[in-house]
């Protein structure tokens, strides 16, 4: 996000892709907008990382998935 919103380039971000300058492009031209998320609302972390049951509940209704096992 940061290399986005400030194109200053360090020694630490010398390798970064072509690709970058495209989506540096995009955000520029306003084709996207880019917002932070906090981590309690990152909906792709129930896929990928372990997380608590009521974590899994609250991205699950954030998801809008209905739990099967409590309907008849």
């Amino acid at each position: 996000m940061r290399l986005i919103k400030n194109p200053e380039f360090h020694k630490r971000s010398k390798h970064i892709d072509v690709r970058y300058h495209f989506i540096r492009e995009m955000h520029a031209s306003k084709e996207f907008v880019l917002e932070y998320v906090p981590t309690s609302e990152q909906q792709a972390d129930v896929f990928t990382k372990p997380l608590t049951e009521d974590t899994v509940q609250h991205q699950r209704d954030m998801l809008r998935v209905l739990d099967k096992s409590n309907t008849d």
